[in-house]
């Protein structure tokens, strides 16, 4: 089979793509086949969690989750001949989407973490009070009231010592000291996610004593990226996956909104960028009026009470509690 006949199956039935498309798909193609080793692998620029696209530009700026351009790499002639485009140019459904979001997560740099290294996790957030947070049941977020939080964790890799802000210093604690506890996925638990085979998996059994709904593990964790790209193709598979090309993230940033309808009035979306594709956000909006009974208490929804709201900023390996870079 030759280059462009590879190509054409790679888009669906229809119109062809355009000639640059397929000139680029050509030249990577051809690189990848005729090539020596060391040209057929991925230039990679150093960039944190949720960068955007490989391009085939001379300059590469990297970028952190909030889109803010932290520092410029330039790349060798190499890079440019395996530049590729996404896998769907226009995609239409959430699996396409989901498609390109892994692409996307695939061609981050990544270096597996050190025992006594700790995962950094940034994100701006909109929540209640905490008087309001702490009721039961706790309910939407209330307009007027709910503000702006910027959260940042640090958690060791191995799950035994936690990083946090309170009263604007770091506070630093080990498991168990003083009572403390705090649900973490072992490493070992979260590397091993490669495939969607082995994520379907971990949602039947975690294989420990602590499991995690997998919408939140894309977000929560720093994962390397053959595992954010599993999930994203595990989510594919998943039924009722549908798309809101009409979202936005907390930031006010347009965004693709890919999730599912949860309990028949709540819909759960990830939020990903419309020009790289990379993971952004989330969101929990309710799509239609519901009322709750249960036994500690009563509790009535109306349509487009948002429930959560998050944006991404920063997921990066770090050495210790405090640092964000």
């Amino acid at each position: 089979m030759d280059e462009m006949s590879m190509l054409r199956e790679t888009f669906e039935t229809g119109d062809a793509p355009p000639a640059a498309a397929q000139q680029r798909a050509r030249a990577a193609l051809q690189s990848r086949i005729d090539g020596p080793a060391e040209r057929r692998r991925w230039w990679r620029v150093a960039v944190p969690i949720g960068a955007g696209v490989a391009t085939a530009a001379a300059v590469v700026a990297a970028f952190s989750l909030n889109g803010v351009e932290k520092t410029e790499v330039t790349t060798p002639p190499e890079a440019h001949q395996a530049a590729a485009t996404v896998p769907y140019l226009k995609p239409v459904s959430a699996q396409q989407y989901f498609e390109n979001a892994a692409w996307t997560a695939e061609r981050k740099q990544w270096t597996d973490p050190a025992p006594e290294q700790f995962m950094y996790v940034e994100t701006r957030e909109l929540r209640n009070p905490p008087a309001v947070e702490n009721r039961t049941p706790n309910g939407a977020l209330v307009p007027g009231k709910a503000k702006y939080r910027t959260v940042q964790m640090w958690d060791r890799v191995d799950g035994q010592v936690q990083g946090t802000i309170k009263n604007g210093k770091l506070v630093v604690a080990k498991q168990g000291d003083g009572g403390g506890y705090w649900a973490r996925l072992t490493w070992a638990q979260v590397a091993k996610l490669t495939t969607p085979a082995a994520v379907k998996k971990f949602t039947i059994d975690p294989g420990g004593p602590v499991g995690m709904d997998v919408d939140a593990l894309a977000g929560q964790y720093v994962l390397p990226p053959a595992v954010q790209a599993a999930i994203f193709r595990y989510l594919a598979q998943q039924p009722g996956m549908k798309v809101n090309a009409d979202a936005k993230n907390l930031d006010g940033r347009p965004a693709i909104g890919l999730g599912r309808i949860l309990e028949g009035y709540l819909s759960q979306e990830l939020l990903f960028d419309k020009q790289t594709y990379a993971l952004i956000g989330e969101r929990m909006i309710a799509v239609a009026d519901h009322t709750n009974r249960a036994d500690d208490g009563t509790s009535y929804t109306k349509k487009g009470d948002l429930f959560r709201q998050v944006m991404y900023r920063k997921a990066i390996i770090v050495d210790k509690p405090g640092e964000t870079f």
